[in-house]
């Protein structure tokens, strides 16, 4: 097959039929930047289950080189993809070549995030290095965002560490641009904490686990209700990372009550991803979840919780506390510089206007 561009809207596609014939078609250049191949050989379907294993792979070998990179294994692809409550076999699409994954791209829709935050959708797009830059990515993404337009979609947004250069490319050869989104990733020693008292009024205590969850969610969601377009939080959500997972967890959950009350007004979430340390050889805990309900602010409570989750995660051996932190949250970004920590990562938001 021998073909020729035509126009920006038509290809001139001519077929040899015999030796003295040649056949000339016609067929739109949407069509044809969509379809099937990226060249002989490659395939772009939707993916299965049966595609599980193949996924992980092509996750682990494309992502390696990720700054914060973090290793999957089977378990976590059916959790974060198989079991999510957002996973459409619909949105979801992957590129074979003789019987290999070598790219995979899912649209993520919300109905419960269009009605707060508007049309917007998210997108997923693994791709092994050696085709990034051919034009099997971007038919790949030519199908998530047909997928999402018609769900109703108009923007799709993402963010990406900066330190990650050819995700950040990536993003440029699609078309998108950045956006005001920020979030740091920010550390800090976790040695020499002493055992902080609360400021007057309040106590501390560990949270019952599962039994005061929906407490957690509950606070969780008044201490994020004035950010703007926030969707609230669930219980599924919640409850579907690592954090919960591993039980070892559960005793860096802690609560605040206000004393005259007994109302838990305030929590913080702290954790250990032993996986994530063995793989990055590292002694690494984290912050990762700090809320105080907008009437009890300003009163210490936010940097006791702070100071109980640092001591929490030296008294487990670990060298180093992580928090992430949107720079839109002042006053938790407020908190965590006054308790030492230092910007080490920036996530990026980016954007596409697709309707």
């Amino acid at each position: 097959m021998y073909v020729a561009s035509h126009s920006r809207t038509h290809r001139l596609e001519i077929t040899k039929c015999d030796k003295v014939k040649w056949r000339v078609h016609r067929k739109p250049f949407s069509q044809s930047h969509q379809s099937g191949s990226e060249e002989i050989g490659t395939e772009i379907r939707n993916f299965k289950p049966p595609d599980l294993d193949g996924y992980l792979e092509l996750h682990n070998t494309a992502e390696a080189n990720d700054p914060d990179f973090r290793k999957l294994t089977a378990e976590d692809v059916r959790r974060t993809v198989l079991d999510h409550p957002y996973h459409d076999t619909e949105g979801h699409f992957v590129a074979v070549e003789s019987g290999k994954m070598v790219a995979s791209g899912r649209g993520i829709y919300s109905p419960e995030h269009v009605k707060i935050r508007g049309p917007v959708g998210y997108f997923e797009l693994y791709i092994l290095p050696n085709y990034l830059g051919k034009d099997i990515e971007k038919k790949l993404f030519a199908r998530i965002v047909d997928y999402l337009k018609n769900h109703g979609v108009e923007w799709i947004t993402t963010r990406v560490d900066t330190r990650y250069k050819a995700r950040v490319h990536l993003l440029g050869r699609l078309g998108f641009s950045k956006t005001s989104y920020q979030n740091h990733g920010m550390e800090r020693s976790s040695s020499g904490i002493e055992e902080p008292g609360p400021p007057k009024g309040y106590r501390v205590r560990t949270a019952r686990i599962p039994e005061e969850i929906e407490t957690m969610v509950n606070v969780f969601n008044e201490a994020f209700a004035t950010r703007d377009k926030y969707p609230p939080m669930t219980m599924e959500r919640f409850t579907k990372s690592w954090i919960f997972d591993d039980a070892e967890n559960h005793s860096g959950f802690l609560l605040a009550e206000r004393e005259s009350d007994d109302r838990v007004v305030g929590m913080v979430m702290t954790g250990i991803d032993h996986k994530y340390n063995e793989e990055h050889g590292v002694k690494r805990g984290g912050t990762y979840s700090l809320a105080t309900i907008p009437s009890e602010r300003r009163k210490g409570l936010g940097m006791f919780l702070t100071l109980k989750s640092l001591k929490w995660i030296g008294d487990r051996g670990m060298d180093v506390a992580y928090v992430s932190v949107n720079v839109a949250s002042t006053d938790a970004l407020r908190i965590y510089q006054k308790a030492g920590y230092k910007t080490v990562q920036v996530y990026q938001g980016y954007q596409l206007r697709i309707g």
